[in-house]
């Protein structure tokens, strides 16, 4: 009877987690619904890009081919697969997304507390609890989590933050919707 408890009880903690193969099902919904995202009055400067582990390769590869050796601060905290694109508007305005698929929540939460993820300092920022931007113009970017995702956005002038800001809000609201 003992044992019957304790075995009901790992499998209702290991179901409260998610599989790998159901993240890795639940990140692609999530990167087909982020690829139709642009800012407003931007288009895709190239198309989308996909990377995984070294173990699980998505279509452009490992974190690896992305970051190189910066990979290895992510993978530490339970990285499992990202989504990466770059979009122009006008006057060489230019703005990056990145949408990091951790483990869990609390993965993502320790990456951006390791400042080879996330530097220290920065300011709050006002559309997501437990992120942070950073001004050093004419950059302006920012770090915040969404559950198990950790989302990263650049504009090339801190001018325009205003707009990386609103851009942000969109995204919080597209990683947050359930898929359909």
């Amino acid at each position: 009877m003992k044992k019957t408890v304790i075995l009901l009880s790992l499998l209702a903690v290991i179901g409260s987690f998610p599989l790998a193969a159901d993240a890795g099902a639940q990140a692609e919904t999530l990167f087909s619904r982020l690829e139709r995202l642009a800012p407003a009055a931007f288009t895709p400067s190239t198309p989308p890009q996909f990377f995984g582990t070294a173990e699980n390769k998505l279509k452009d590869g490992s974190i690896f081919d992305y970051m190189d050796g910066g990979g290895v601060a992510w993978l530490e905290h339970g990285y499992l697969e990202m989504f990466h694109a770059e979009y122009a508007g006008d006057g060489g305005l230019a703005i990056t997304l990145d949408v990091f698929v951790m483990g869990t929540a609390e993965q993502a939460r320790s990456a951006l507390a390791d400042d080879r993820i996330c530097p220290a300092g920065g300011s709050g920022a006002p559309f997501a609890q437990s992120g942070r931007i950073f001004r050093y113009p004419p950059d302006y970017y920012t770090y915040f989590p969404i559950g198990p995702h950790i989302v990263y956005l650049h504009i090339n002038d801190d001018g325009q933050s205003t707009l990386l800001d609103r851009f942000a809000v969109e995204v919080i609201k597209l990683v947050e919707e359930k898929p359909k």
